[in-house]
């Protein structure tokens, strides 16, 4: 008898773009404008309202200061990450696969009769 093992190992990789400063109210004559109050409500606005950030710095280049749309360019649309954390130096999660019964081809047709089954490392 037969039996097929695989090991899969998964890693986390955490990293982050450089802090930009937005000054709020340079957002209020945009289309879609910012209407809120709160760095909260300007989060929300940024993440929900401004769906497509290359036709938002388009529609409004006439608006936003070139540093602003620098920003907003580098944040969504070609960000530049810096690792922060990464468990390959660490840690790795890991699970054994095992398949008790393997695919078997006979004569030309394939019969599959595969159980699965995780075992946690």
């Amino acid at each position: 008898m037969k039996i097929q093992i695989n090991k899969i190992e998964t890693y986390t990789i955490t990293h982050t773009t450089p802090k930009f400063i937005f000054e709020m109210d340079e957002f209020r004559n945009c289309t879609p404008a910012f209407i809120g109050n709160s760095e909260r409500e300007f989060m929300d606005y940024l993440t929900n309202d401004i769906e497509e950030i290359k036709e938002f710095l388009k529609n409004n280049d006439d608006i936003l200061e070139s540093e602003t749309k620098k920003y907003l360019y580098l944040l969504e649309v070609d960000p530049v990450f810096e690792i922060i954390e990464d468990s390959r130096e660490s840690y790795e999660d890991s699970w054994f696969e095992m398949k008790p019964e393997i695919e078997i081809e006979i004569e030309k047709k394939k019969t599959s009769n595969i159980k699965s089954e995780k075992v946690i490392d």
